[in-house]
């Protein structure tokens, strides 16, 4: 494969990262738990070398972040660090390429059912030991500017993960389609980088602690390891407690993926504003296919 080079990026080079081996990595029954309960956990998607290459690009993101980046943590004035970016891809070499090459959009499309897979955007989260804060009950296409049924993320292991320390999903809780009232994750009194201003007056994520404590959902969660991946419906509800201080670090990087079904809603409230703001425009009218705009290109065309 051709070196491609970046004035902003520096070289890039696939030469010591393998593909995504999406038939070895999506049996028939992986796909039919996603449809089923909306997450599946799928065991060594990617190579150590990937996982090595995108531990050191998280790195130096934590150290010089983007515009987007928040630090939920400090923003409460809790312990520990809870390290949240978006567009890496557009600013690291090794995030570009696992978005573009590595096959992982291929792997999104097949499980959808899609013949296309467009990058929505990519996140780092980050949660040192003895971050307090949690990960509120939440799912993704409340917050997105997004109308379609083919939207998904890859969830990537770059440590060791226990479940109790994990994500979380309400098992079948996508069928729903349920659009909530947004959270904001610094904090009732703070302000994510991501506004919502305008946002519908919705109800509330459903409480799904009491529902738990009642017996009344299942929850999926898994111990992962650096390499493993969850693929998960952006309509399931999930959320992650805090890390004790005795646990590893949990760095996790999504990749957010959408197929043929799915058009930009112009709707107020989504974090199509803070993006916008950031320099991230899609510069997209409502209706309109992804694939219109240049920051989501489909990267099994490209």
């Amino acid at each position: 494969m051709l070196l491609r080079r970046n004035p902003f990026r520096g070289v890039v080079s696939s030469s010591s990262s393998s593909r995504v081996d999406v038939d070895a990595c999506l049996p028939a029954s992986a796909i039919a738990q996603f449809r089923k309960k909306g997450a599946v956990m799928l065991p060594k998607v990617v190579s150590a070398s990937w996982v090595a290459a995108l531990r050191e690009a998280a790195e130096a993101n934590m150290k010089c972040p983007g515009p987007l980046c928040d630090e939920h943590a400090a923003a409460q004035g809790t312990g520990g660090r809870f390290h949240d970016d978006q567009f890496l891809w557009k600013r690291h070499g090794a995030f570009e390429e696992y978005v573009l090459e590595s096959g992982v959009g291929g792997l999104a499309a097949r499980a959808m059912g899609s013949k296309s897979a467009h990058i929505f955007y990519d996140q780092l989260l980050v949660k040192e030991p003895g971050t307090v804060a949690p990960t509120p009950w939440h799912n993704d296409t409340s917050y997105w500017q997004l109308d379609g049924s083919q939207i998904c993320s890859v969830w990537l292991a770059l440590d060791d993960v226990a479940a109790e320390c994990g994500v979380s999903y309400v098992s079948g809780s996508h069928l729903s389609k349920i659009r909530h009232a947004v959270t904001n994750f610094s904090g009732d009194h703070h302000s994510d980088k991501n506004t919502y201003a305008g946002s519908e007056p919705l109800d509330p994520v459903p409480d799904v602690d009491a529902l738990e404590r009642e017996g009344s959902v299942e929850l999926l969660k898994w111990d992962m390891e650096p390499g493993d991946a969850i693929l998960f419906s952006s309509y399931a509800i999930h959320g992650a407690p805090g890390t004790p201080a005795k646990a590893n670090r949990r760095r996790g990087y999504a990749t957010r993926w959408c197929g043929d079904d799915v058009t930009f809603d112009a709707r107020p409230g989504t974090m199509a504003a803070g993006w916008a703001a950031a320099g991230y425009d899609a510069r997209l009218q409502h209706g309109d296919r992804l694939g219109k705009s240049a920051l989501h290109p489909d990267v099994l065309r490209t």
